[in-house]
């Protein structure tokens, strides 16, 4: 009876090891992360009702979940990549090509770009005496009624008028590499590689001109004829501030251009103010995510005609955008096996997502 009884703990010693060997030979697969297409509005909602573990999105919408006590901010933007373009200032090329004056349009388009930078860059310090002033128009253009949400907002973006373009060919390589460009229409295209691609997106002629213009008299320089602008931009987007407040404080109409809200406008994401503005030819100007200026140019371009081929004049803004979790999340990796809300494939919040789980070792689905 003793040695049945050794010979059966034998066994189950033996069954139990070679169990802890097979689970060494074979680890366990970590689920996606399930990235769900929403707006911002229902991602602040998500989160607080708990059906999303988190989402990434452009301020304001990080700013009121966090403020409302919905979550915390778990990654800037700032942090998965120090400094990365942003939005931008961008133009359609057919309208371009068939309106006499449009180098001197956009000249004037830059300069107030810049114009609404300075101002924003000191009415963000607390002690100006624009700061309530620029409170108010942070929460009319982000749809809020908290001054400490509209105030936070503005914290993690940085407002710029330059343009990148060394930060816009990195994002083009990052776009190749995460297999976003559609390869056939990558190859009509004709660009060479990413700063090929780049160099022929961006300019810098009009940013050069309204700094050498900043200081002239408005009336001198102004246009001589009045001209209508169709004008597209992001739903609450503070990254697109700029925009809100050059048309508020009338520095377009001085130069002598009138602002008309584009059609569609505003747009839920850069993606369908690209297929649907831009290519739809109901956009003249507009402000916009450069990742979606650059996939769409070529993944939604007709190239027969070219039809979403834009420019980008200006940079609208750098960073600005939060990975906002629930308040039991601690990192990226408790995040695999949930859903996670953003704003749409293509976007730049879906480009900087994919860059932190591809440094995390973590996959994503849709």
């Amino acid at each position: 009876m003793k040695n049945l009884m050794k010979i059966l703990f034998l066994i189950i010693i033996a069954i139990f090891v070679a169990g802890c060997l097979e689970s060494e030979k074979t680890p366990q697969v970590s689920e996606p992360i399930n990235l769900v297409k929403m707006s911002g509005q229902e991602m602040v909602q998500r989160l607080g009702t708990g059906e999303i573990a988190g989402f990434i999105m452009w301020e304001p919408y990080p700013a009121i979940a966090v403020t409302k006590g919905y979550g915390k901010n778990l990654i800037f933007s700032g942090n998965i990549w120090t400094d990365h373009p942003c939005c931008v200032v961008a133009y359609d090329d057919d309208w371009y090509k068939k309106t006499n004056n449009s180098d001197e349009i956009l000249k004037r388009m830059a300069l107030v770009q810049l114009k609404s930078v300075e101002y924003i860059n000191n009415a963000k310090q607390s002690d100006s005496p624009d700061h309530e002033q620029l409170i108010n128009y942070t929460m009319q253009f982000g749809g809020m009624t908290d001054p400490v949400a509209a105030n936070l907002s503005l914290a993690d973006v940085e407002f710029v008028y330059n343009t990148n373009v060394a930060g816009t060919a990195t994002f083009i390589q990052k776009i190749q590499d995460f297999g976003i460009f559609d390869t056939k229409k990558w190859n009509m295209s004709g660009y060479n590689n990413a700063q090929d691609y780049a160099d022929s997106l961006v300019t810098n002629n009009y940013v050069d001109w309204a700094v050498n213009n900043k200081d002239e008299n408005i009336s001198r320089i102004a246009l001589e004829e009045p001209v209508n602008i169709r004008y597209a931009y992001l739903v609450n987007d503070i990254h697109e501030l700029p925009f809100y407040i050059g048309w508020q404080k009338g520095y377009y109409r001085d130069l002598g251009i009138n602002i008309v809200i584009a059609e569609g406008a505003p747009f839920q994401n850069g993606a369908f103010e690209m297929q649907q503005g831009f290519k739809g030819n109901t956009v003249d100007v507009g402000s916009l995510g450069i990742p979606p200026v650059i996939i769409h140019r070529i993944n939604s371009n007709d190239f027969s005609n070219n039809d979403t081929k834009v420019g980008v004049i200006a940079g609208m803004n750098n960073e600005g955008s939060v990975i906002v979790v629930a308040n039991n999340i601690t990192s990226l990796k408790d995040l695999q096996g949930q859903t996670v809300g953003f704003p749409g494939q293509g976007t730049i919040q879906h480009v900087l997502f994919l860059m932190e789980a591809d440094k995390e070792g973590l996959k994503v689905s849709y």
